[in-house]
C-alpha cells in the first residue's frame, strides 16, 4: 500500500461507522489486537453495500449472477486503538480493474488515524467459479456514490 492511501481524508470517505473498542478485541498490552482490525474492515465493507442498497455484498452482486471472494488484503498500522475508545471505520471502494476491485478502509480515532486495510475481490461466475468483468452498471453506482473517483486500470 503506497503513502498515497492512507494521505486520503477521512472527509473523501462517504461511508463512515463508529464503534467502541470492547475487551474481547484487546491483546495482553490493552491495544487491539492486529487481526480485529480485518474485523473493523469487514464492517465497513457492510455498511459500504448498505449505503449501495444492500446490507450484504452476497445479494448485490447474486442479481448479476456473480459474487465476489476477498484475494488480498494489506494493514498499515499507525497507531493502537485501545479499550473503550470510540473509534471511525471509514470505507470507499478506491480502485476498479476489469474482474476485481479495491476497497480501502482507515481506521481513525477523532481525527488521528490509526490503520489504513486494502482489500482486493475478485469477481466471480456463480457458476463456473471463474472471474467475469465488473457490471458496467456496478462501476457506474459506485461512480456517482463515491466523493473521490475511484481509479480504474
Amino acid at each position: 500500500m503506497d503513502r498515497d492511501t492512507w494521505a486520503v481524508p477521512l472527509a473523501d470517505f462517504r461511508v463512515r461507522e463508529r464503534v467502541r473498542v470492547r475487551y474481547n478485541e484487546i491483546d495482553g498490552q490493552n491495544s487491539v489486537f492486529s487481526a480485529i482490525y480485518l474485523v473493523y474492515a469487514d464492517i465497513g465493507v457492510t455498511e459500504y453495500f448498505r449505503a449501495l442498497g444492500e446490507g450484504q455484498p452476497g445479494p448485490y452482486f447474486h442479481q448479476y449472477g456473480t459474487d465476489i471472494r476477498e484475494t488480498h488484503s494489506e494493514i498499515d498500522y499507525h497507531a493502537p486503538a485501545r479499550l473503550d475508545d470510540l473509534i471511525t471505520i471509514a470505507a470507499r471502494i478506491s480502485r476498479f480493474e476489469r474482474t476485481s476491485f479495491t476497497l480501502h478502509c482507515a481506521i481513525a480515532r477523532d481525527e488521528e488515524r490509526l490503520a489504513d486495510i486494502e482489500i482486493s475481490y475478485a469477481h466471480l461466475d456463480l457458476d463456473s467459479g471463474q472471474p467475469t468483468p465488473l457490471p458496467g452498471s456496478f462501476i457506474a453506482e459506485v461512480r456517482r456514490f463515491e466523493t473521490r473517483t475511484p481509479l480504474q486500470d
